[in-house]
């Protein structure tokens, strides 16, 4: 069915049935009736709670980002086969990876493919010549990494770095998240101007992350 929205009737009462199931990270079986406007969750049954990302608030982060990006990006009511087990893989990897950042690096880059949205990171997108500089540019406008000479043109462009542009340019050939990325933390921060530009929308969690991970660093 897709994204779609349904109202868990009295699941924030003490000893609601739909307490836990309905819970932000779970993954479970739904059982909808319709009204005369809204649907309502008449039965569900949880399948996964993912405790990993509730016990550790860095990858409760994580994964929240994720699937900000998720309802940012996804219309209403549009089937999509295979984006579920796509979150699922995704989420389990973010709690279970050594490294989170790196986790969902991967997951944003596999999702930005699946969307046909991904950035050209590896040649410049105004000149067609591979990008040779130290400090190559990203724009989102011009739809990925650009030379420094062009990046000038461009009110959107802004500097990156040869580790986060090789990096970006090949995670996307891996099935799984890679067990290291070198600058990962930059790797999230290089794209979420180019999801912002994609959701056309505020990313508040996106925000509220990479402030963290700032922090951490210093």
């Amino acid at each position: 069915m897709g994204k779609i929205d349904a109202i868990a009737k009295g699941a924030r009462k003490a000893g609601s049935r739909l307490a836990g199931v309905s819970d932000p990270l779970t993954l479970g079986h739904f059982s909808l009736a319709k009204g005369k406007v809204n649907r309502f969750v008449s039965q569900a049954q949880p399948i996964r709670a993912f405790r990993g990302l509730r016990q550790d608030y860095d990858r409760l982060q994580h994964a929240l980002a994720l699937l900000e990006l998720v309802v940012a990006i996804f219309p209403y009511d549009q089937e999509r086969p295979g984006s579920l087990e796509f979150l699922e893989a995704a989420l389990g990897a973010i709690e279970t990876h050594s490294k989170p950042t790196v986790a969902l690096v991967w997951a944003e880059v596999k999702l930005l493919f699946e969307e046909g949205a991904m950035p050209n990171f590896t040649e410049c997108n105004l000149t067609g010549t591979p990008v040779g500089d130290r400090e190559p540019w990203l724009s989102p406008s011009a739809g990925g990494v650009v030379r420094r000479d062009a990046a000038s043109k461009l009110m959107d462009a802004f500097p990156s770095s040869i580790p986060v542009v090789v990096g970006l340019s090949k995670i996307q050939a891996w099935d799984a998240p890679p067990p290291n990325l070198r600058q990962a933390g930059d790797c999230l921060r290089a794209l979420l101007p180019f999801w912002k530009t994609f959701a056309d929308c505020p990313l508040f969690a996106h925000e509220e992350l990479l402030n963290s991970l700032q922090l951490d660093t210093m």
